[in-house]
């Protein structure tokens, strides 16, 4: 969705290439370390004698025009917020040698106040990492191993997730919500797009939509009523790895509520050790 594979995201679509979508923050460890119900119709079949002399035809791609304008109405809303937190509680599939699945799971919150204050703080029951940005700075800091270090940022939050993840390789998790309603989120590299029904997301009802891109599959259900807001995400890489993981998201929204602006300003704590951030091509 962005250009190429921006919105989900450029650097998430390569992550999703790797069958890793970018909703965690685990390539922060090498940072700090190395220091409608509808589904999609059939075409009709082909006459007798053209099916008797060609292999048989596979399913159209569909792309359906609700499902696109429910994508495009929840973009438009998102770009609307001036500030919201969103906690998301998020299942990641790991492929174990055998072969076997098993999940994973952590939670993510992020809060921002456009267009320049954001921090992500992603925590499970054996690591903790959060990111800060002030409009100045990119600090990251892992809790338990009390290291940090700190990169110059541009002006904006999307032009800090794309620094993040091409000159420092930061994913930036769900970073998609600060994409989704612009043109960086780049809507006609979908190859398929279903609206597949009604669905009720921790009591809210939503609309469940599924879409298809060079790489990945993804579904997302959006909140019905004023305020269409991403409620679940399933991410679903279908490039490089044929057991094809799946991410899942349940996102929960405080919309137009965020800390004060100190909140974005990362302060190390005692003990804490700073070191050097590396630009990955170096």
């Amino acid at each position: 969705m962005m250009k190429k594979y921006q919105g989900f995201s450029k650097s998430a679509g390569r992550a999703l290439r790797r069958a890793r979508v970018a909703l965690a923050v685990g390539a922060l460890l090498p940072l700090l370390a190395g220091q409608g119900a509808a589904s999609a119709q059939q075409p009709a079949a082909p006459a007798a004698a053209a099916a008797a002399a060609a292999p048989a035809a596979t399913a159209a791609a569909v792309i359906n025009a609700k499902a696109i304008d429910r994508l495009n109405a929840m973009g438009a809303h998102l770009r609307s917020l001036k500030a919201f937190t969103v906690t998301a509680d998020v299942t990641a599939e790991e492929v174990l040698d055998s072969g076997q699945k098993v999940e994973t799971a952590n939670t993510v919150e992020i809060a921002a106040r456009i267009p320049n204050k954001l921090r992500v703080a992603s925590s499970s029951a054996t690591r903790g990492r959060t990111i800060y940005y002030d409009g100045k700075t990119v600090t990251i800091f892992a809790e338990k191993l009390k290291y940090y270090g700190s990169f110059a940022a541009p002006a904006t939050i999307g032009e800090t997730i794309e620094v993040a993840a091409k000159k420092y390789g930061l994913e930036i998790p769900l970073a998609d919500l600060f994409f989704m309603g612009t043109d960086r989120f780049d809507t006609k590299s979908i190859t398929e797009a279903i609206y597949v029904g009604p669905q009720r997301i921790g009591g809210v009802l939503c609309d469940q939509l599924a879409f298809r891109q060079p790489g990945v599959d993804w579904q997302i259900c959006i909140e019905r009523g004023k305020a269409p807001l991403p409620r679940k995400l399933v991410v679903t890489g279908t490039g490089g790895d044929a057991a094809q993981p799946v991410r899942r998201s349940i996102l929960s929204w405080k919309a137009g509520s965020a800390p004060d602006a100190a909140a974005f300003t990362f302060v190390p704590p005692k003990g804490a050790t700073r070191i050097a951030v590396k630009e990955a091509a170096k």
